[in-house]
């Protein structure tokens, strides 16, 4: 019998720690480098991910929400986090508490915020975000200059920095680069012409590469920029495989809790999708879609036993899965199986789950449920 449920994801804090600097280093000794810590971390664990990290000297970390922010501050966390959300009224007493900059990009969330924290006697670090051509979040291009003169003239907000997202830098095609690059002129003539940069230099903190960008792009004009999906060991595209040496952070593992003989005839699981055409072993594992194993792996997952590749059989359930073990010899109840990462010298990517689901890494990693256990190496 295990001690404790074997279902949890292991957290390589030094691998955590080796990406960083490697991308520190290629975004070059003149830009800082933020880490994207929203969504707890890409599933990581927000918190501990910090605490590791801010040894590192990093200009203070990136969320989506204050809610975010606040779990960071209320745990300690002493640096500056910047919230790429939308600002809501429930959010404001937070901020003015100091330490967490909101970014704005409409006006009545800007005017709304300077009265909270003039009235109270406040002054509260903000940023704006551009929009060059995501087409999501931020001012408009058009829009920015006057927008940027708005928040100077408003009591109790003080401009700290100008930010922008690139939609397409994850792609070498000739027109995705085409597409960045116009991203990179939108973004540094609002800056010219809203007169954020003096003579003498950046008098503002100016942000637009993320992971890819950090790789592929030099933006001259920007000090900063925000790395998240390589911070962890993921890469945003293939073909930045060669450019750069990432080591995989999470690895998801758990344990064979029964084995059982199923004959010929029998079947396994839910919608008896699953029936046996031979005698064979299979081995009973403590995860499933309420953990954040897809259940769309029903059928066609793998996952490594002994360093060896088996087949889950069966529908995934909320709570089990179920593997063949037959051709894996000695096999015992305590067991570790891998669902994700490396086992001898077999691994399973999170570019490979992810491509068998049809989707992307990013989501592999926010799917783990707080039921899967985060033990930090």
């Amino acid at each position: 019998m295990f001690k404790k449920r074997p279902t949890r994801a292991e957290i390589d804090l030094s691998a955590l720690s080796h990406n960083y600097s490697v991308l520190k280093a290629g975004a070059g000794s003149a830009v800082s480098v933020m880490p994207v810590i929203k969504a707890d971390a890409y599933g990581h664990g927000a918190v501990a991910v910090a605490q590791c990290l801010t040894v590192l000297g990093v200009p203070g970390f990136a969320v989506a929400t204050v809610a975010e922010a606040w779990e960071l501050k209320s745990a300690g966390i002493k640096d500056d986090i910047l919230v790429l959300g939308t600002l809501y009224e429930d959010d404001l007493e937070h901020i003015i508490a100091g330490g967490i900059i909101p970014v704005l990009w409409d006006e009545d969330s800007a005017r709304k915020l300077s009265v909270f924290a003039s009235g109270r006697g406040e002054t509260v670090a903000v940023q704006v975000k551009i929009d060059t051509g995501m087409g999501r979040a931020g001012i408009p291009v058009d829009g920015a200059s006057g927008f940027i003169s708005t928040i100077k003239k408003l009591s109790g907000l003080k401009l700290v920095g100008l930010l922008s997202h690139l939609a397409i830098a994850d792609s070498e095609q000739e027109w995705a680069q085409n597409y960045t690059e116009n991203q990179a002129r939108e973004f540094v003539a609002v800056c010219e012409a809203s007169a954020c940069i003096s003579p003498s230099g950046n008098a503002l903190t100016f942000h637009l590469a993320n992971s890819a960008g950090i790789v592929r792009y030099d933006f001259p004009v920007c000090n900063m920029a925000r790395v998240g999906i390589a911070l962890y060991g993921a890469y945003p595209d293939p073909g930045l495989y060669e450019k750069i040496n990432l080591k995989p952070v999470m690895s998801v593992k758990t344990g064979i809790v029964l084995l059982k003989n199923l004959k010929p005839g029998q079947s396994v699981s839910y919608g008896c999708t699953y029936t046996a055409h031979e005698d064979i072993i299979v081995a009973l594992l403590p995860i499933g879609y309420a953990d954040g194993l897809s259940r769309l792996l029903s059928g066609c997952g793998e996952v490594l036993l002994r360093g060896v590749r088996v087949p889950i059989i069966g529908r995934v359930c909320m709570d089990w899965i179920m593997i063949d073990v037959s051709d894996v010899g000695d096999v015992a109840v305590g067991d570790e199986v891998v669902i994700l990462g490396t086992q001898g010298e077999e691994s399973i990517s999170v570019d490979e789950l992810a491509e068998t689901l049809g989707t992307i890494s990013y989501e592999i990693f926010c799917s783990w449920s707080v039921r899967v256990r985060r033990e930090y190496i």
